[in-house]
């Protein structure tokens, strides 16, 4: 990507002076709150079975968590303790249809998320932001 072409860039980085520049970045970074949350969330993503879980609710929204228990090849309950952290953190969330509970992508962030990480829908499975 040209350097020219980045949106959060002000100005040409040849105007700003390194130390200007330094100051600039440390202001952004005390005017911005949240980092702990954040690197909290992005670090469930490091675990290979909640990100496992992610791509299959991402393939087929509106998945049981004991269908992706099975298609994972993990108990139940550490499929639910991993689905409500996920939850908790707001990569997914739980929609109850009669008793049972499924479970979707909490957004579209989350969605293009996963896709620039690689996951693919199922054939034939239409996503809600999707338009016919």
């Amino acid at each position: 990507m040209d350097p020219s072409d980045a949106l959060h860039v002000p100005r040409p980085a040849a105007e700003v002076r390194d130390e200007g520049l330094v100051d600039e970045l440390r202001e952004l970074l005390e005017q911005t709150e949240g980092f702990e949350r954040l690197a909290g969330r992005m670090a469930l993503l490091s675990d290979p079975r909640r990100l496992r879980i992610l791509f299959c609710i991402h393939a087929h929204p509106g998945v049981r968590s004991s269908d992706i228990a099975r298609t994972i090849s993990a108990h139940e309950s550490t499929t639910s303790h991993a689905l409500r952290l996920l939850r908790r953190a707001g990569w997914v969330r739980a929609v109850r249809a009669g008793r049972e509970v499924r479970y979707e992508l909490a957004d579209d962030i989350v969605h293009e998320l996963l896709h620039e990480l690689g996951s693919e829908h199922l054939p034939g499975v239409r996503h809600p932001h999707e338009h016919s």
